[in-house]
């Protein structure tokens, strides 16, 4: 349910993933295992990028767009933001994608320049060699400082600005392509600027065969940790302990990012949406709200179940439950493409509505799930096939210390829709089962 991914551990890391590491991984088609034979993410390839690349060029037809990667640093190294992984596969700090559909080389990919100090720190950064070029599958390869000289030479011939990286919100930063495209006009009023976010954000929205493979061996990886924590849902455990094991899980099996930083809320916690803490022992006959989500090569799990810690359901956290899981239902029984995002929340909130707890169910039902556990679409235009979104209403009663919310991720089919994640247990008594198989 969070908004943002997460890299393993706390401890800011001070290196990053290398360009030289994803070259290696285009060239081999995959990671190498470790002696455990643990699954490791395998690279889509270069050419899949490349398709993107020439589908996003067609769809432009003029002009020139400027994308930055805006990525984030961990323990596990550098991840590239979602826009500018779909693009180009690459996790590398400080790399551009120049995009010029009538120009002779319409794609180029600008790598921030090589620092010999710092590569002793980090790792050796790769040259720009004509097999770079042919390895990414990219028209030329420069450095980031000739990406003035690039982009003003072409816009005698091309004088529009191509925005397509998500907009900022008006109390954010402005992002890096726009504060360039602001510079540019101020000096060349002739050019102008044209949002054309929405046409990546549309091909980001509609999964590919690999991309939903991605998904469900993130969502695979996921059960199987929540599977394993199981065991160490008990009286007296700590919710970090519980978030520890899951985690441990996600990362043995192979996963190098986690989705968002798992929330783990015991009682009164489990009424906390974004509940970050983490501090608690967690109580007998206490419910366990856990919401989590492995990554898969870059593609997101999200994930909610409710536990009983004592392995059964009270009758007022039954009543509650059985709600959440009627509105569910009902809002994914519901889905299939031409239905939109808004009439699904009316659904699960009209059966919660009738329930007597309108006022309980604070958040939105859906979002859309892909590169980003939040990932873009446009929610107020209708589903179609392809796209992945998330089901995940909710009942909150801090008073009663009973939070519950069930969660799954849902294709859009062409005649109605598929639950990627039916292999993890949520209806109340199978949840009880799930459980006490963990403690034999």
């Amino acid at each position: 349910m969070r908004t943002h991914t997460a890299c393993f551990g706390r401890r800011s890391c001070l290196g990053s993933v290398l360009l030289l590491g994803a070259l290696f991984l285009f060239l081999r088609g995959g990671a190498a295992g470790d002696d455990r034979n643990t699954p490791t993410p395998k690279n889509f390839g270069p050419e899949i990028f490349k398709q993107r690349r020439l589908a996003l060029l067609d769809s432009l037809g003029d002009g020139i767009a400027v994308l930055y990667s805006r990525g984030t640093s961990g323990d596990m190294g550098y991840r590239a933001d979602g826009d500018f992984w779909y693009l180009t596969g690459i996790d590398d700090p400080g790399a551009v994608l120049m995009l010029a559909p009538k120009e002779k080389h319409r794609e180029i990919l600008f790598l921030a320049p090589r620092d010999q100090e710092e590569e002793r720190w980090t790792g050796e950064r790769a040259a720009l060699t004509e097999s770079l070029k042919v390895a990414l599958r990219v028209d030329q390869v420069e450095r980031t400082s000739a990406l003035d000289w690039w982009l003003v030479s072409r816009l005698d011939r091309s004088r529009t600005l191509h925005l397509i990286s998500q907009p900022a919100l008006p109390s954010e930063e402005i992002s890096p392509d726009l504060a360039l495209y602001n510079k540019v006009t101020d000096r060349m009023p002739e050019v102008t600027i044209k949002n054309s976010a929405r046409i990546l954000a549309s091909l980001r929205a509609h999964k590919s065969p690999d991309e939903l493979a991605a998904l469900e061996q993130a969502i695979d990886i996921t059960f199987k940790g929540l599977t394993e924590s199981l065991q160490l849902m008990k009286a007296g455990v700590t919710e970090f302990q519980v978030a520890g094991r899951l985690e441990e899980s996600f990362r043995n099996q192979g996963a190098q990012f986690l989705s968002f930083p798992s929330i783990v809320g015991s009682g009164r916690h489990s009424t906390v949406l974004h509940y970050e803490k983490l501090d608690k022992d967690i109580a007998s006959g206490e419910l366990l709200l856990v919401d989590c989500g492995a990554e898969w090569n870059h593609y997101a799990a999200d994930i909610t179940r409710t536990f009983p810690i004592d392995g059964k359901f009270t009758e007022e956290q039954s009543k509650i439950y059985d709600v959440v899981l009627a509105a569910q239902k009902a809002a994914i029984a519901a889905i299939k493409p031409g239905l939109t995002m808004d009439s699904i929340d009316n659904i699960a909130r009209g059966v919660i509505r009738q329930a007597g707890y309108a006022d309980e169910f604070i958040h939105g039902t859906s979002h859309f799930l892909g590169v980003e556990v939040h990932d873009v679409g446009d929610y107020w235009q209708p589903l179609a096939p392809g796209m992945v979104i998330t089901v995940e209403p909710g009942i909150y009663l801090p008073d009663e210390e009973i939070g519950v919310r069930i969660e799954d991720d849902v294709l859009v089919t062409q005649n109605g829709c598929r639950v990627l994640s039916s292999q993890i247990p949520k209806e109340r008594a199978d949840v009880e089962n799930w459980i006490m198989q963990q403690r034999r």
